[in-house]
């Protein structure tokens, strides 16, 4: 007996439940963030690297998480580490990494991309662009954001498979089991340098970047973000997932009282819903998003305050 429609795609919803980093009792909080468009974070050591124009990478990603105008791009010879360290971090449980990752031009394939989270090496792959268009990693969905296409920085025969993520999808840097009051996030490659084609040749040739890095918290003993002992504004999704109510509930709260905004998106980035935050109090609150009557499917949540943003992702069953 063939599945129905519905039921296949309530297969690949609940499968989709993998990738969401909020829990309807506990839920993350946003830490720290950059993007680069306000110079290099001192809490960051970027040996090898320069913040450059993002070239056509430019807007790519999902509803507010997309390249800006300027990224993080390593491309030197010699190999170092770019490291984040974060300390006195408030009392939690687990720690999650999101961020966008920029491969340029032409990999070989025997260079390894890492990423360790206090020394522990949660990435690990190699990307054959040059002669090849293929990886060692299955990027999970919605991971991938453009490949096969170049994007910038090189033309060339080589140059033409430049690929853009959104590692805030991948398993393995969601909700990974923290308690220590520091954080030690370190980029990397396994690779020798050197100028020979099997070799890190940096520069023009081959060449990384990130973008949008954020570090979110799962507070401890919280079953809403105590956002004033964080950073302030903050958004997770309330109640069960997936909704089967056909419109999404938010708990969030704003350091401040006005100019705030709540926006819901589909996956091809159409806003189907929104609420105007900016008439609530500062502290916490809920809304419901879709009045009742949204399509099955995959959304992102939008809050925006003077020009902070946090973003979360739910789920719509029936």
């Amino acid at each position: 007996m063939r599945p129905s429609p519905f039921a296949l795609l309530a297969c690949a919803l609940l499968a989709a439940l993998v990738l969401l980093p909020f829990t309807a009792r506990e839920t993350a909080a946003a830490y720290w963030s950059t993007d680069f468009e306000s110079g290099m974070p001192a809490e960051m050591t970027t040996l090898g690297t320069a913040i450059e124009g993002t070239q056509g990478w430019a807007a790519l990603g999902h509803p507010g998480n997309t390249y800006g105008a300027h990224f993080l791009r390593y491309s030197s010879i010699t190999l170092y580490d770019t490291r984040l360290v974060l300390r006195g971090l408030p009392a939690h449980t687990h720690v999650s990494l999101g961020f966008l990752l920029a491969l340029i031009d032409s990999w070989d394939g025997t260079e390894l991309y890492q990423v360790t989270v206090d020394g522990d090496l949660r990435f690990n792959h190699w990307f054959q662009l040059a002669t090849g268009d293929t990886s060692s990693w299955h990027a999970p969905l919605g991971a991938t954001l453009s490949r096969g296409t170049n994007l910038g920085f090189s033309n060339g025969s080589y140059y033409g498979r430049d690929r853009a993520y959104d590692l805030g999808f991948e398993p393995a840097f969601q909700d990974i089991p923290h308690t220590a009051d520091s954080l030690v996030v370190v980029w990397k490659m396994s690779a020798i340098s050197g100028g020979a084609a099997q070799q890190w040749q940096g520069g023009t040739d081959e060449s990384w970047a990130i973008d949008n890095v954020r570090v979110s918290l799962r507070l401890a003993g919280t079953d809403v973000d105590d956002a004033a002992s964080v950073s302030g504004l903050a958004l997770a999704i309330a109640g069960a997932q997936p909704s089967v109510s056909r419109e999404v509930r938010v708990a969030f709260t704003l350091p401040r009282a006005g100019g705030a905004s709540l926006q819901l998106f589909d996956t091809t980035g159409r806003r189907v819903a929104e609420a105007d935050a900016g008439v609530l109090d500062a502290g916490r609150h809920t809304l419901a998003l879709g009045d009742g009557r949204l399509e099955p499917g995959l959304y992102w949540v939008r809050l925006t305050q003077n020009g902070a943003t946090r973003t979360a992702k739910a789920v719509v069953l029936r």
